[in-house]
């Protein structure tokens, strides 16, 4: 009980979920990358701008609710036909420029939160053992 409370607040669920939400985006962005001359292929994308506010609703709920009632385990990721670049006559979007530089940020991102959530377990686990970091 302490520790499912202790590791359900502050940032840590936040964190966990973005690991989770840039994983599943680099499998699409891989998908993509793979299919890229396949004809009538469509492009397949996670929405970051509907998933982050999802993420901030939830943020939004938890501080007016009481301590380990709201959860992020359950955020809806959307997926979404990107229709930003050049459509070819075969009805594939495709683009390896921009493919690629969707994943190179996405893999910072995902580096950035798993670099965070992993400071923080560090200080939980320096906390336990009583130890000044």
């Amino acid at each position: 009980m302490f520790i499912d409370h202790l590791l359900n607040q502050g940032n840590g669920p936040l964190l966990e979920q973005m690991v989770k939400f840039t994983q599943a985006r680099h499998a699409m962005i891989a998908d993509s990358v793979v299919n890229v001359s396949t004809p009538n292929y469509l492009q397949k994308d996670l929405s970051v701008e509907a998933f982050q506010a999802r993420l901030r609703q939830r943020v939004d709920e938890r501080s007016r609710s009481a301590p380990g009632k709201v959860r992020f385990d359950d955020i809806n990721r959307d997926i979404e036909n990107p229709n930003d670049n050049i459509l070819f006559h075969d009805r594939n979007n495709r683009s390896i420029e921009q493919l690629m530089s969707n994943q190179a940020q996405n893999a910072l991102m995902h580096n950035l939160m798993t670099e965070l959530l992993r400071k923080q377990f560090s200080s939980i686990q320096n906390a336990l053992k009583e130890r000044v970091s």
